[in-house]
C-alpha cells in the first residue's frame, strides 16, 4: 500500500483510533478500547458487503462471529494471520471483561504481538509492542473496508425445495 492508496476515510479513522486508544495507559483498558475501536472495523467490512445488513441489527452477532463472517467474504487463504490475530485480541479481551484475574494474560499479549506481523515485537516495553501491533492490526483491517476490488460473496441455497 502506497499513501496514494490511503483514502481520507482510512486516515480519519486511524486519526480517530489514536484519539481514543488511551496511550501508556492501562494495559486493560488499552486492551477493551483498541479492541472496540477495531471491531467497528470489522462489522463495517461485513456491513457494506451484505445487500440488506440491517436485517442483522437484532441479533446480535457477537464480535467473534462478526470476525468469522468478514473472513468468509475473502478466499481462504486472504491473510490468515489477520483473522488469527483478530480472534485472538477477542479471547483477550473477553478474558478481561469476564475474568476478574485473567490468567495467563501477559503471555496471551506476547503471542498476539509475535503472530502478527507487524515487525513491533521488538519494541522498547511489551506495552509498546502491544499498542503498536493493535495499530498495525486497525490498519490491516481498516484497509479491507474500503477495498473496491474485495468481492461479494453470492448467496447460494444448499437444498434445492
Amino acid at each position: 500500500m502506497t499513501a496514494n492508496d490511503v483514502s481520507a476515510k482510512q486516515i480519519e479513522a486511524f486519526q480517530r483510533f489514536l484519539r481514543m486508544l488511551p496511550h501508556g495507559k492501562d494495559q486493560h483498558l488499552v486492551v477493551l478500547k483498541g479492541h472496540l475501536l477495531i471491531e467497528e472495523q470489522v462489522r463495517q467490512i461485513v456491513d457494506e458487503r451484505l445487500k440488506n445488513p440491517d436485517a442483522l441489527i437484532d441479533t446480535r452477532i457477537d464480535c467473534y462471529q462478526a470476525i468469522c463472517l468478514a473472513q468468509a467474504f475473502f478466499p481462504p487463504d486472504f491473510q490468515p494471520w489477520l483473522w488469527a490475530a483478530l480472534k485472538k485480541l477477542n479471547t483477550i479481551r473477553n478474558d478481561i471483561a469476564h475474568k476478574v484475574e485473567a490468567k495467563g494474560l501477559s503471555d496471551k499479549i506476547k503471542d498476539f504481538v509475535t503472530s502478527f506481523p507487524s515487525g513491533f515485537a521488538d519494541a522498547p516495553t511489551d506495552a509498546d509492542s502491544f499498542e503498536l501491533t493493535l495499530w498495525s492490526l486497525f490498519v490491516a483491517v481498516s484497509d479491507l473496508v474500503e477495498t473496491p476490488s474485495a468481492q461479494v460473496i453470492e448467496l447460494v441455497p444448499r437444498y434445492e425445495p
